[in-house]
């Protein structure tokens, strides 16, 4: 199994308009978002905040900060640490994963998220199959 690592979130520019990207600027993840690995994020006009994990299908739902009407400040952009709860996507009576391939996530509401999950891999517990290549509506608490 693999650890869970703090990740970073990457802001690019391309002052060239070339096929390099420069990274400018990299903003820690806060300590309650340290996932195996991070599938997607999705962010609100507000700054409200959801990471989806595939490895522990898992997200994150916090706060950032430097976002103002739908706009990110790059210079200001971060995460505000003392916001910010994990979720496990629902599991089976006998608590097995099913969601475990969340290759997307998306806020459609205040309280709903969609996510989309790709196919199961070959590898895979036999349950990751019941959930696969679908879209999913979530409410939250």
């Amino acid at each position: 199994m693999r650890k869970k690592v703090l990740g970073s979130f990457s802001l690019h520019d391309d002052p060239d308009a070339g096929c390099v990207w420069e990274t400018f600027r990299t903003v820690k993840l806060p300590k309650s978002a340290a996932f195996r690995d991070y599938s997607d994020w999705d962010i609100t006009d507000d700054g409200r905040v959801v990471i989806s994990s595939q490895e522990d299908s898992m997200l994150w739902i916090g706060r950032a900060v430097g976002v103002g009407n739908g706009t990110i400040d790059p210079d200001e952009f971060g995460f505000d640490s003392d916001v910010g709860d994990v979720y496990s996507f629902p599991k089976t009576e006998r608590c097995e994963t099913v969601y475990c391939n969340i290759e997307g996530i998306h806020f459609i509401s205040e309280k709903r998220l969609v996510a989309v999950s790709d196919k199961a891999k070959g590898k895979q517990d036999s349950s990751c199959s019941r959930k696969d290549q679908s879209l999913h509506v979530f409410a939250l608490p």
